[in-house]
């Protein structure tokens, strides 16, 4: 009797252990980025964030039809590579997310989750990166 009342105290105590535990592991990191993209021009109110759910909120006050790409990368924010099949765009390997076309005047809004690495944020439309829309982001 004594055994099992001592193993059901064992049960229960792991029990509430891995419990506790998966509680405290929830990740509250992340937060948000507001990015205003206009003609040739990428701005962001904060250029790190800690790693987690990272939430772009983007508006586009240009003139013409931009987007934002996170593109993860090695490699700096003014070397991404040329797209080989499309002129005028660049190659997004390591794309982890992006808007599409955010209209004149529109916003639009993503979340995904960054693990820490280096990032380089880009409009993609053809020719706006060779313009000068891009910049460092680094996710801590």
């Amino acid at each position: 009797m004594l055994k099992l009342k001592l193993a059901t105290l064992l049960v229960i105590t792991a029990a509430l252990a891995v419990g506790c535990s998966s509680a405290a592991a929830a990740p509250t990191q992340g937060g948000t980025v507001n990015a205003t993209v206009t003609d040739m021009k990428i701005s962001v109110d904060r250029t790190n964030i800690p790693a987690g759910e990272v939430t772009f909120v983007v508006k586009n006050t240009g003139a013409v039809v931009h987007e934002l790409v996170v593109l993860q990368t090695a490699a700096a924010q003014d070397k991404i590579a040329m797209d080989m099949d499309e002129a005028g765009k660049m190659d997004e390997t390591g794309n982890v997310g992006e808007t599409g076309d955010v209209n004149v005047g529109e916003s639009k809004t993503f979340t995904i989750t960054l693990p820490a690495g280096h990032y380089v944020l880009m409009c993609n439309e053809i020719g706006h990166y060779a313009a000068g829309m891009h910049m460092t982001f680094t996710v801590d």
